[in-house]
């Protein structure tokens, strides 16, 4: 019984139930400071979109998503932002200034608990604060997935492109850019013209940055959903010219004449996703030509080389299918992906922006988890599809 009161008192103070409940949720992160000795904070939510702009960049639009039941999705006005002594943490897309976090929501269904966001509902956020470390300026190049190969490609660095540095030199990112060889060298190329200071940003530190700029999304796909399964709702955006600019600044710094093969396999080692039939796939691909590489042991220009180069790619989803944007037009890629993950079929919305062709391999991995191994690839499935592309 004793045990049983224990449990329903933990559920009770670890409760979300209580956030938008000012008295409740107040005694709740009083306790809850006491006992994690670090401070919560209760907080209004503003959508980024009524938050006043120091100036707009790009107008927005609406397109027809091919990929999402060809709904007409809203791409929001391209904005720069300035806030004074904004609290943020890099791995983090929101901003807390003027005790108002703010946050660019893109549907109600959109989960964005993460850095020191601890959680939220639609109208209220709790978060936390460790230690705080002070900045004079800088402009934020950091955020949701900032540690991730796709999110820091796709969505953070493009950023950059939009930014104009006259406004400050210093510019804020992950550690990731330091510690990651392939994010330090995609970010020292794409600014090595620029006169720019880049601070590291610690991703277990909240910042409280005097005088912060700030992008809002150039490109987004949902970071984390209420339900992974939903299928009622768009979950991503892209804009084309973005896309096409990064993969052309990208390419242009390729100037040797080393070349890689014409077919390629994307090998997984050492890692998740890996199919039970994995040397079986790569035998058969063998016959057809194809050679395997593990981009994550490539250098970040040997990886754009690899896919510039690639007439027909072929491998399991991943942060690796990211290099898409190196791929030359009418390229040709086959992804094997969770049949259960139909819904996420946004690396084909890129490539079609890009004039890459994708088509998907469905698997069975019978729950959720799309990190499983030990999934079966249908081979003659596979087989089918080379054919279609080659006659």
């Amino acid at each position: 019984m004793i045990k049983k009161v224990k449990i329903f008192l933990k559920n009770l103070l670890y409760s979300h139930e209580f956030i938008d409940n000012q008295f409740l949720s107040f005694i709740q992160l009083k306790i809850l400071s006491k006992v994690h000795q670090r401070k919560y904070y209760r907080i209004k939510i503003k959508s980024l979109e009524k938050t006043k702009i120091l100036e707009k960049i790009i107008d927005g639009y609406f397109y027809e998503s091919r990929t999402q039941n060809n709904q007409m999705i809203k791409v929001p006005d391209l904005n720069l932002y300035f806030f004074e002594n904004a609290l943020v943490n890099s791995y983090s897309s929101a901003v807390i200034s003027k005790n108002i976090l703010h946050y660019e929501v893109f549907n109600d269904k959109e989960r964005y608990n993460e850095g020191f966001i601890l959680y939220h509902s639609k109208k209220t956020a709790v978060y936390f604060l460790n230690e705080v470390e002070t900045i004079e300026e800088g402009f934020f190049l950091a955020g949701n997935g900032s540690y991730n190969w796709y999110h820091w490609m796709i969505e953070i660095l493009p950023k950059i492109i939009y930014f104009d540095t006259s406004h400050t030199k210093v510019i804020l990112v992950n550690q990731s850019c330091q510690t990651i060889k392939s994010m330090a060298d995609s970010l020292n190329l794409i600014t090595e013209n620029l006169n720019i200071k880049i601070v590291y940003l610690h991703p277990r530190k909240v910042y409280n940055v005097k005088k912060l700029f700030f992008i809002n999304e150039v490109n987004k796909l949902m970071f984390n959903s209420e339900n992974i399964t939903f299928s009622d709702s768009y979950k991503y955006y892209f804009r084309k010219e973005s896309l096409n600019n990064i993969s052309n600044i990208f390419k242009s710094k390729i100037t040797g004449t080393e070349t890689c093969c014409k077919k390629l396999f994307l090998e997984r080692k050492n890692t998740h996703r890996i199919a039970k039939n994995d040397k079986e796939i790569f035998t058969f691909l063998q016959q057809k030509g194809f050679v395997s590489a593990d981009l994550r042991s490539l250098s970040f220009t040997e990886q754009i080389n690899c896919l510039k180069n690639a007439k027909i790619i072929v491998g399991t989803t991943g942060a690796s299918w990211t290099n898409l944007l190196f791929c030359e037009p009418s390229s040709y890629s086959i992804i094997f992906i969770p049949e259960n993950f139909k819904n996420y079929r946004f690396f084909e919305e890129i490539g079609q922006m890009l004039n890459v062709k994708v088509d998907y391999l469905y698997y069975e991995n019978g729950e959720n988890d799309h990190d499983k191994s030990e999934f079966i690839i249908d081979i003659k499935n596979l087989e089918n599809l080379l054919h279609e592309f080659e006659k």
